[in-house]
Parts: C-alpha cells; structure tokens; sequence
C-alpha cells in the first residue's frame, strides 16, 4: 500500500504531478506582482507626506489660507508617527522577496494605518480649528482607495473601498458637514471606483498569468497541446491511447554533406530546413514531436482526435517534397548542393502524454507505431524512393492519392512483413455536377 501511495499519490514527481503544483506557482507570480506594486506604493506615500509638508507649510503662508491646521504636540506626533510608518515600509519593501502568504497580509495593516492617518488629520482640524474640509477627506481617502490598484487580492480592494467609505461618512456625519445625499453621493464613488478597480485588477491579472503560461508551455509543448492544455487544463495532459499517423523523416547522407560545412553552417541549414518543413506539419493540422539531429518525428490525431490524420499526414509528405523543390532551386542559384530528404508514415496504436520530470519533459508519443514508422522511412533509402506509406496508412487515405504497392518487405524488430506503397500524389476530384440543371416538370414549370 505504501508503494502504491508513493507511486500514484500528490509527492510523485512527474509532469502531469508538477502541472498540478503550477497554481502554487501563479500565486508566486502574483505576489511578486504585488511586491513590486507595494514598492511603489510606499514610494507614493513618502511623496504625499513631502507634497503635504510642502502645501501646509509652503503654499498655505503663500496664500494665506485661512483655514491653517493647529501644528500642536498630538498633530505631529501623528505626523511623525506615520512618517516613521511610511519610512519603514519603503525601506522593508526594498530587501522583501515575493511570497503569496505576505502578498495576502500586508497590504491589510497598511490599508488601515493610510484611512487612520488622513481620517484623523481631518477629524484633528475639525476639533482644533472648527474646520471640517471635506473635499481634502474625499481626495485623500479616495487616494487610498486608488492604491489598492496594486494590490494582490480583490479582498484588499474590498476593505480600502469598506474603510474610505465608513471613514467618511463618519467623519460628515459626526461634524454635521454633509448632507446624508452628499455623503451617499461620495460613498457610491468609492463603491463604483472600488468595483472598477476590482475587475480590472482580476482581467488584467487573469490576461497576465494566461500569457506567462502560455509562453512557458510553448517551450517544450506544440502548439496544439498549448491550446489544448489552456483550454481544458492540466488534465490534458493525461497520457491517451489512440490510434495515430506518425511521419518519419530525415535528409540524405547528410553526414557527408556536414563535413564540408561549418558547425555555424549547419545549424542554419537545419534551422532553415526544419522551419519550412515544420511550418508545413503545423499547417496540416500535425504537430512537430521532435528534431532528431537532421530527422524529424510528427504525429497527426493528437492531443485532439482526427479521422482524417492519415490523410492529413499524407498531405503533408507531398508539401514536404514540393517544398525541398523549392528550397532545392534555391540552393542551386547559390551554387550549393540538393538536399535529398525519405520520408515514411505509419499509422497505428501510440501512447501520447508527457514525459519527464520537473527540470526536462516534453509531449511525446510512444509505441510499436513510432518504431515502425522510422523502419519505414529507412526503406525509403534502399528502395530508391523519397515517401514510403505503411498498408495501414494507405488504406485509411490512400483512395485519394496516386501511389503503388512497391514491396512487402521485413524490417528490423518484426516478426510480420511489411506492406509499403509509393506516394506519387493527389488524385483529381470527381468533377462536379452542372451549376444549371434542366428543372423537372414535376416542379411545376
């Protein structure tokens, strides 16, 4: 039973079991997005505390304001206190590294310790000097609110909305300055304001971790398990059973051909190569498996399944030859030698999942179908041809396409013979019937 729980229980280490863990890892991401917000919050609280300093003081004498607030000792006492507050966060901030528990709980002391600040500057010159600014209140309390921006939950954005609004309709309601319509006036601005930031805060969150996601599958996944994974989740993931078409190739005496080249030289040759021929798989609906030195393994019916995969591989054989013509004539204005490619498909029963574990994995098929095939595409030398169809492929397409059945042959690792056919190409479409036809009397004309 332990063996069993080892093996199948949350500790196994293998990919599926790290894509599992990958939520942890999203709120990693966001909570660094929130550490790096908060920076830039404690850098905006030290600002407002200068630019207060400075129109207090500054621009107050200025212009003679003539509501000025009673510097007395419980005046700046708060003054000093928050400012010892604001110091300490920014000077924290700087040396805290990304972590979703602290993501979670700071920002609430903070949240607090702002509404308490502002609330009670207004509260301080309203009992000192008989001077209730609610205008000054709505401002900095709505500034508060506006930090939650950056924050890390909606329930931080829930409780600056919940305490800029309580704050000031307290602070009206217990100076007499506010009608109850002025007061719910600015409250239903901190609610709307509140909601907006929330939502935006959750899209603009969801789009972030759906593309650094994304980015981080298409490295070592084709681009249809990408979709498949993002569409459906982890789950996708699962290894499958299925019946598939696998596509084997690889280029001719292409040893030979790298020993007259540069290593430079070489990985632009196969760059420029396997992107064409990579680029015409993709564009049948295949996925590109993997590069194996100059060959190339595809698999056409998964992770979605397809009842046309045979034919959609065959299809492909036939660009990926007309294609090499193409780059072949290239080659040739430039003086450089033809590039001669074998190809052979093979349809059958493969496993496809990933494999791996947390540091090196990747989507791959496995099965008797995947050997066979790369023992077909090896006949494609000593046969003398460029594309070799297994029967079981050319019986589920080859009605239409122009081939032959070539030989029935063994292969290395098999006990039965194997039936092989050339691929020479499509055959035309029936011609289709007239746009006007003779109308029947029986229609009534």
């Amino acid at each position: 039973m332990r063996r069993r729980h080892k093996r199948h229980g949350k500790g196994r280490d293998t990919t599926v079991a790290r894509f599992e863990q990958s939520r942890a890892n999203e709120a990693v991401v966001l909570a660094e997005s929130s550490l790096v917000g908060e920076r830039r919050v404690s850098f905006l609280r030290l600002a407002v505390l200068a630019l207060m300093a400075f129109t207090q003081g500054v621009v107050a004498e200025l212009f003679a304001e003539p509501y000025r607030p009673v510097m007395d000792g419980e005046r700046k006492l708060a003054i000093g206190a928050y400012a010892l507050f604001a110091v300490i966060a920014f000077v924290v901030l700087r040396f805290q590294k990304p972590h979703a528990n602290k993501a979670r709980w700071f920002p609430l002391p903070t949240t607090v310790v702002d509404t308490g600040f502002f609330s009670y500057m207004a509260w301080h010159t309203w009992t000192r000097a008989g001077h209730f600014d609610a205008g000054m209140l709505a401002a900095s309390l709505g500034m508060v609110l506006a930090f939650s921006v950056a924050r890390y939950s909606w329930l931080h954005v829930l409780l600056s909305t919940a305490l800029s609004s309580t704050a000031y309709a307290l602070l009206a309601g217990m100076t007499g300055h506010g009608s109850p319509a002025r007061v719910s006036f600015v409250v239903c601005c901190y609610v709307a304001l509140g909601a907006l930031i929330a939502l935006t805060n959750a899209e603009v969150g969801g789009m972030f971790l759906n593309l650094r996601r994304r980015d981080g599958l298409s490295r070592f996944l084709p681009k249809q398990v990408v979709e498949r994974v993002m569409q459906l989740g982890d789950v996708s993931l699962e290894p499958v059973q299925r019946e598939v078409t696998i596509l084997f190739s690889d280029i001719r005496d292409f040893t030979a051909l790298s020993e007259t080249l540069q290593p430079r030289e070489v990985l632009e040759l196969l760059d420029e190569y396997f992107g064409h021929m990579s680029h015409i798989v993709m564009a049948r609906d295949g996925i590109v498996n993997k590069f194996l030195g100059d060959g190339m393994l595809a698999c056409w019916g998964v992770p979605d399944h397809r009842e046309d995969h045979a034919e959609l591989a065959m299809r492909a054989a036939l660009d990926m030859r007309a294609r090499l013509e193409e780059i072949n004539a290239h080659r040739e204005q430039q003086g450089k030698p033809r590039l001669r490619i074998g190809i052979g498909l093979h349809t059958g029963v493969v496993a496809a999942g990933m494999l791996g574990g947390a540091e090196q994995h990747e989507y791959t098929v496995i099965g008797d179908a995947v050997n066979l095939a790369s023992r077909v595409e090896g006949l494609t030398k000593a046969l003398g041809v460029d594309i070799l169809v297994s029967e079981s492929t050319w019986r589920q397409g080859g009605g239409r396409f122009a081939g032959e059945r070539l030989t029935e042959t063994h292969v290395r690792g098999r006990r039965e013979a194997v039936v092989v056919y050339t691929l020479e190409g499509r055959l035309p479409a029936p011609e289709l019937a007239p746009v006007v036809a003779p109308i029947p009397a029986a229609a009534g004309t």
